[in-house]
């Protein structure tokens, strides 16, 4: 559902073609007849595929609307033409390098209807609709056999697209099995909350929630834990085996009998409903829609014709849907003049440009500052003072300077040598500038946010950080366990409440998990996953962590000398305030792993790896009730294995209630030589683990 529409972008290389309209698209065929059209036409196809793999497969460089301009304008030249009926790009063979598949039923694209076409569109389609939130995210088609996840496939041309299971597993509402035996195909947009985007990724370089979500779904390998920020909101269902009469029942049987979680959906509506619900997310005059309130990012409303006898009877017209279509927002990009750059110190030390604009309203809300992200972003944009640029706000994110549409031949943005708060000589870390001074009071910020958004300290945000420094009550992290409520309560707009409750959420903070506690230290690139391998390979107190040595470190699976050394550094430079920490109470802890429960590589288990499929049927004792896939896969960890939701030739076993199962895992076990068990030799094996070796001797 999300972005489904002809996508790609005609900027800088077709950038005339999306700003200049019949300059670029239609006037050489004004003036030089069937060549001039002809060229024209070529011009746009190769524009629109390009600009479309360029979305799909890698970063956009035009907005939406841009995009939207060219295929408007080869529509109207060659209505007919094979590049409007294409649907997505092909997955680049340079890309993520991952294995394909073809989509059981195709994931075609949806026609945009603007407000003055609404009512015609209507006529045409039907008098009661489904209405659902367009995600900017990315679609997804997940594949289930007998109620077990088989295969998440990206959406790729519409006809075929990459597998991506290995890291759809991993998000955080995927149901690896469902609650009923179903085969079929459900549909989903992979979201990334705007929140989410701010405290995991932002300080990571990436543009933006769509962007990240895109580029890590696909990546073959590399960390997978990121994968667990991203949700799914399913908004379609196929199965041979069920035939639904309206889109409702469609809805209603993703929610409640496979428990999936459904787009926001408004249904059986009328055209002036349609008009209403759009006009409530967009909001009108000065008062802002509820789009502004979502912490994701939504780009229009999708509208499908409830009954699904009439959608069969609409049918389609150049993979798009006659029945369905994308009733879109006012682009969020809009022209303007960059007055200067200013260089900023934030989180993680890094010196970052923003750009100062001439104020600009976009999608309702005045712009005067937009980020640059990096000094190799500066150089990549080609930007100069005084040109014209086009900034682009989505969501809540800080709005970014997408291109120069007019170079006005200014001066170029220099980047400074010191640093805006203490003047230190900056160092260059590859893209970025970085403030090398560890006593710059600049940092104090950056290190306080940092604190506060690791142990996940509630009612204090970024206003309140920046209102604790500026009165002077806190400094760095450890001012903040001496705060008071009455020193609190005379801050602007503070009440004795929320003090109350600031100081309490703080005091809830002093035995923090040892993991975030080390990446609230803000060291950088010491995040909270690298310090769970420190953990895992048996640091298990802080003591131990700043006793080791670059080498030790990097002795550790996931630490390269570079960032070994890097950690030592860090460290070294924040004993002191460890120290202090501690002193004020603050002691980070380790959980206690319960008796016979092993750490991940240590155990029986250990190095082996375990994928269940199919029914469940052994019993557990204690509770009367069949084993759920989570216990059996709970098992697997306690003894130090790894469970896994997919068969691959990593895998060492597939565990079934029927070995000799046709089923496509089992199918796929044996073609790679896959030893598949019985749910009773597995329980042999958790029973007595010496059968391990004699097994795979």
């Amino acid at each position: 559902m999300a972005r489904e529409r002809q996508r790609g972008r005609g900027a800088e290389r077709g950038g005339d073609a999306a700003r200049g309209g019949d300059a670029a698209h239609g006037g050489d065929a004004g003036r030089g007849g069937d060549a001039g059209r002809a060229e024209s036409i070529a011009r746009l196809e190769s524009e629109i595929r390009r600009h479309r793999a360029l979305y799909y497969n890698r970063d956009p460089e035009i907005t939406d609307a841009e995009f939207d301009e060219l295929v408007d304008e080869l529509e109207r030249l060659d209505p007919e033409n094979l590049v409007l009926a294409e649907v997505g790009a092909p997955a680049e063979v340079e890309g993520a390098g991952l294995p394909t598949k073809a989509h059981r039923i195709p994931m075609g694209s949806l026609d945009k209807v603007t407000p003055e076409r609404l009512d015609a569109w209507c006529e045409k389609a039907g008098s009661l609709f489904l209405v659902q939130e367009k995600y900017d995210g990315i679609s997804l088609e997940l594949e289930y056999e007998g109620g077990e996840l088989i295969d998440a496939i990206t959406r790729g041309d519409g006809l075929v697209g990459e597998v991506v299971t290995h890291n759809a597993v991993h998000f955080r509402n995927v149901q690896r099995r469902l609650p009923v035996v179903f085969t079929g195909s459900v549909r989903a947009e992979v979201v990334l909350r705007l929140s989410v985007f701010a405290e995991h990724f932002a300080t990571r370089d990436f543009a933006n929630p769509r962007n990240t979500v895109s580029g890590t779904v696909r990546k073959k390998h590399g960390d997978r834990s990121l994968n667990r920020h991203f949700e799914l909101f399913f908004y379609d269902v196929v199965s041979p085996a069920r035939r639904f009469a309206t889109e409702n029942e469609k809805m209603s049987y993703l929610r409640d009998e496979l428990a999936l979680d459904i787009a926001v959906s408004y249904f059986d509506q009328g055209v002036a409903g349609i008009r209403e619900i759009w006009e409530s997310y967009q909001g009108t005059g000065e008062r802002p829609g509820r789009r502004a309130e979502l912490d994701y990012e939504i780009d229009g409303l999708v509208v499908r014709a409830t009954s699904i006898a009439l959608q069969e009877e609409l049918g389609s017209r150049q993979n798009r849907p006659r029945f369905a279509m994308a009733y879109k927002f006012p682009s969020a990009g809009e022209m303007t003049t960059l007055r200067g750059v200013d260089w900023t110190l934030g989180i993680g030390s890094r010196i970052t440009p923003v750009a100062r604009l001439e104020p600009v309203e976009i999608a309702g809300v005045t712009v005067s500052n937009a980020t640059l992200h990096n000094v190799d972003a500066i150089e990549a944009l080609g930007i100069r003072l005084g040109d014209r640029v086009l900034v682009e706000r989505r969501g809540d994110v800080i709005p970014q300077v997408m291109r120069v549409v007019e170079s006005r031949g200014g001066e170029l943005p220099r980047p400074p040598t010191g640093c805006p708060v203490c003047a230190a000589a900056v160092e260059r870390d590859g893209k970025f500038l970085l403030c090398p001074n560890p006593d710059c009071e600049g940092k104090t910020y950056g290190d306080l946010f940092r604190w506060i958004r690791e142990l996940e300290i509630d009612a204090i945000g970024e206003k309140w950080v920046r209102g604790l420094i500026h009165a002077g009550l806190a400094r760095d992290p450890v001012d903040l366990y001496s705060l008071k409520v009455e020193a609190l309560v005379p801050l602007e707009r503070m009440g004795e409440t929320l003090a109350a409750k600031m100081v309490r959420n703080i005091e809830e903070t002093r035995r923090p998990p040892l993991d975030r506690f080390i990446a609230a230290l803000n060291i950088p690139g010491f995040s909270r996953q690298r310090a769970q391998m420190l953990i895992d390979a048996g640091v298990t107190d802080i003591d131990r962590l700043l006793a080791l040595d670059a080498e030790q470190i990097a002795a550790v699976k996931g630490f390269a000398e570079i960032t070994s050394e890097n950690v030592i550094a860090g460290l070294n430079a924040r004993r002191e305030l460890i120290e202090r920490l501690r002193a004020a109470g603050v002691e980070p802890r380790v959980e206690e792993r319960p008796e016979g429960v092993h750490a991940p590589g240590e155990g029986p288990f250990a190095g082996r790896s375990f994928c269940f499929t199919g029914a469940i049927e052994r019993v557990d004792e204690a509770t009367g009730k069949r084993y759920t896939r989570k216990q059996l896969e709970e098992l697997v960890r306690r003894r130090g294995g790894k469970a896994v939701g997919s068969v691959s030739g990593d895998l060492d076993y597939l565990v079934m209630a029927d070995p000799q199962s046709k089923s496509s895992k089992a199918k796929k076990a044996r073609e790679l030589g896959t030893e598949i068990l019985s749910e009773g030799a597995f329980f042999a094996l958790v029973d007595d683990p010496s059968r391990l070796r004699d097994e795979t001797n």
